[in-house]
C-alpha cells in the first residue's frame, strides 16, 4: 500500500473542506493506517526495523572482537565475554573435540573451578556431536545439572556444535542457575558467536601446533648442540629433560636411565621432584613403551624413592632408539591424552640418540 498517494488522494477529495479539518482528518487517517499496519505486519515497524539494525550491529562487533586475538586463549576468552553480551547468562565454556569421542574443555566463565584442560564424556554432548544440532535442556528436564567438570549446578543450560566445512570441532556452552529457559532469539544469537567461534578455534589450534612444532625443534637443536659441544651425559640429560618440560608445559619430571645397576634418577626438574635425584627408580617408571600410571600409583613411587612427588596422573615416555632402550621421561600429566603427546615421543627418540652418542664419546676419551 502507498500511504503517500492515498493521503494524496483523501486531501484532494477533501479540497473543499477547510484546511484544518482536511489535517485533522489526514492525522487520524495516518493513525489508523500505523495502527493497522502494526496489526498486520509487526514486523514492519520503524521500530523492529531499528532494533535488527542495532542487533546486527552489535553481532559485527562481536565478530571483530572474536577474530582480533591471535593467541588461542585470549580468542577463546573473547567469545566467552561477546556470548556473555549477546545472551544472558551464568557460565559459559568453550571445549574442543578430541580425536576420540570426548572434548577437552579450553575456556571457562562463571565457573565454580578452573578446569581448563579437562577431558568430558557425556552422552548429551556425543548426541550434539552426531546430530550437529544444539542441545537444550531445562528444568523440566533435569535439576542442577553439571554438564561440565567444574561447572556451578545449572537450571538451564545449551550446548551448540562447533561447525567448520561441516565437522563438529567443539562446543559452546551456555547456562543459567535460574530456571528462565533460552527464548529463540538467544539461541539465534548464541549460534552466531558458535559460527565465529569455530573459526577461532581452528585457527588458534593450527597456531599452536606451528608453537608446538617450532618449540619441538628447538629444544631438539639445544639437545644436539650440548653433544657436540662434548657435554657429558649428566648434562646432556639435565637438558633434555628441560626441553621436555618446555614443550609439553609441564611443571617438572624426572629423566630416568637404565643403567647396569637398574634404572636411576638421573635429572630431576622442579621443586617437587628434586629430592629423587640420583636414587635408584622402581622398575615400572623406566618404561619401554609410552604409558600413564596414576596418582595412587605414584604415591607408591614416592614412598620407594623416599621423596614426596606429586599425587597426580603421570606420562611416562621412554627414551629409546631402534637398537637400544636409553630409560625414560616421567611427566606430571594430570589432563590425560593430548596432541603433545606424539610431540613428546618423537622428541623422546631423538634425545635418547643424542644421550647415546654423547656417552660413547665421553667413553672413548
Amino acid at each position: 500500500m502507498n500511504i503517500d498517494r492515498l493521503l494524496r488522494d483523501v486531501d484532494g477529495r477533501l479540497g473543499g473542506y477547510d484546511e484544518s479539518l482536511r489535517r485533522e482528518v489526514a492525522d487520524a487517517l495516518r493513525e489508523a493506517l500505523a495502527r493497522e499496519r502494526r496489526f498486520l505486519g509487526p514486523a514492519l515497524t520503524v521500530e523492529t526495523e531499528r532494533e535488527r539494525r542495532l542487533n546486527a550491529e552489535e553481532l559485527r562487533r562481536a565478530l571483530e572482537a572474536i577474530h582480533r586475538p591471535a593467541r588461542l586463549e585470549e580468542a577463546l576468552e573473547e567469545v566467552l565475554t561477546q556470548l556473555g553480551r549477546v545472551v544472558e547468562l551464568d557460565y559459559a565454556a568453550v571445549a574442543a573435540r578430541e580425536p576420540g569421542e570426548a572434548f577437552r574443555v579450553l575456556a571457562t566463565r562463571g565457573a565454580e573451578e578452573d578446569q581448563s584442560g579437562a577431558a568430558v564424556s557425556d552422552p548429551r554432548l556425543e548426541q550434539v556431536r552426531e546430530s550437529r544440532r544444539p542441545a537444550i535442556v531445562t528444568e523440566a528436564e533435569i535439576e542442577g545439572s553439571r554438564p561440565l567438570p567444574g561447572s556451578p549446578p545449572l537450571r538451564t543450560w545449551a550446548a551448540l556444535p562447533l561447525l567448520l566445512e561441516g565437522d563438529v570441532v567443539g562446543l559452546l556452552m551456555a547456562g543459567r542457575l535460574a530456571t528462565t529457559p533460552f527464548s529463540e532469539e538467544e539461541i539465534v544469537r548464541a549460534k552466531a558467536v558458535a559460527f565465529w567461534a569455530a573459526a577461532a578455534l581452528r585457527r588458534g589450534q593450527l597456531l599452536e601446533q606451528v608453537r608446538r612444532y617450532a618449540a619441538l625443534l628447538e629444544q631438539v637443536v639445544a639437545v644436539d648442540q650440548r653433544v657436540f659441544d662434548g657435554a657429558n651425559p649428566d648434562v646432556v640429560a639435565q637438558v633434555t629433560l628441560q626441553g621436555a618440560c618446555q614443550i609439553g608445559n609441564y611443571k617438572g619430571g624426572l629423566l630416568i636411565l637404565q643403567t647396569p645397576r637398574g634404572p636411576v634418577v638421573a635429572a630431576t626438574a622442579g621443586e617437587s621432584f628434586a629430592a629423587a635425584g640420583s636414587r635408584p627408580a622402581p622398575p615400572d617408571l623406566c618404561a619401554t613403551t609410552p604409558r600413564r600410571l596414576t596418582a595412587q600409583r605414584m604415591l607408591e613411587v614416592a614412598e620407594t624413592l623416599g621423596a614426596e612427588l606429586p599425587a597426580e596422573q603421570t606420562y611416562l615416555v621412554p627414551l629409546a632408539t631402534p637398537d637400544a632402550h636409553v630409560g625414560c621421561l616421567v611427566l606430571p600429566d594430570p589432563n590425560g591424552e593430548s596432541p603433545d603427546d606424539r610431540l613428546m615421543e618423537a622428541y623422546a627418540s631423538r634425545a635418547a640418540a643424542a644421550w647415546r652418542h654423547a656417552a660413547l664419546h665421553h667413553a672413548q676419551t
